[in-house]
């Protein structure tokens, strides 16, 4: 188990559009020996499809298997109050660790941004939060400057940096505390992010490889010659399964044989891309 890969976790629904709950504490367990903890109804995870009912379904569950410390529940919400409302809902779970996508669809302005998240932290001050920033989902550029204003927030102990964020990662690690964590959620960098004093990736990909993703954590914080093996296999399936939830759960249904199957409008994945995805996991699982 490698607290360098935190699991960003998808959703299993069935051809109707429910909840396969029976698949999701499957993967929970397949993910639970390698991985350091879930980011749980992120991105990855389709959380706009979610109701709060099922998103906290979802954390109770990810807590029962993973153990509460090891979960982090995404609480993105189009308002404060529905932030706090879920919120609340997930410490009544014992989980204390939240992400938070920055405000989104609405522009706002930096102390905007400053004041979404401190909302948060002062409603649960024992909580430990970490800031989503993805700009391409959100519409919103938030800058290191005002990331620095948010970090500097009681409670707030790092960033998660997807899309736009993460290909700034340097700029964004030089404006963090000596505590802070961050997380690039670009699957294929993390010997880039462990360079830049980073702590880890936030891997939707390492749910249907986890052990691929654990071998090169593991290697890299031994200082080990395996690691450039390891991260070549990284950088062979991450362009492979990694641009598109129906790619991710196209190779978590070539694992456990479940339908995988996606509430939100996607994009279908051919045969010849499914073929290289099935094989590409029968090879690294």
């Amino acid at each position: 188990m490698t607290a360098r890969i935190i699991s960003a976790v998808p959703v299993p629904f069935t051809a109707d559009g429910s909840l396969d709950l029976a698949t999701y504490d499957a993967a929970l367990a397949a993910i639970a020996p390698h991985v350091g903890g879930a980011l749980i109804a992120g991105t990855t995870g389709e959380f706009p499809a979610l109701d709060d009912d099922e998103r906290v379904e979802l954390f109770r569950r990810a807590a029962d298997v993973l153990g509460a410390q090891r979960v982090v529940a995404h609480l993105g919400h189009g308002s404060t109050r529905q932030v706090l409302r879920l919120a609340e809902a997930v410490a009544g779970l014992g989980i204390g660790r939240f992400a938070l996508l920055s405000p989104y669809y609405l522009p706002t302005d930096d102390d905007g941004v400053v004041e979404f998240f401190r909302a948060l932290t002062e409603a649960h001050p024992q909580a430990e939060v970490y800031a989503y920033l993805f700009p391409e989902r959100t519409g919103m550029d938030v800058s290191p400057e005002t990331l620095a204003r948010v970090l500097a927030l009681p409670g707030m102990v790092g960033v998660k940096l997807s899309g736009g964020a993460a290909a700034r990662l340097p700029e964004y690690a030089a404006v963090l505390g000596p505590d802070h964590e961050l997380y690039s959620g670009d699957d294929s960098t993390l010997p880039a992010v462990l360079a830049a004093g980073g702590t880890g990736v936030v891997s939707g990909v390492s749910s249907a490889f986890p052990e691929t993703f654990a071998a090169l954590a593991r290697a890299l914080d031994a200082g080990s010659p395996d690691a450039d093996a390891a991260q070549a296999v990284v950088k062979e399936i991450v362009p492979l399964v990694g641009p598109t939830v129906p790619r991710l759960k196209a190779a978590m249904a070539a694992r456990d044989g479940a339908p995988w199957a996606s509430r939100m409008a996607l994009p279908a994945v051919d045969d010849a891309t499914l073929e290289a995805i099935r094989d590409a996991v029968a090879a690294h699982r």
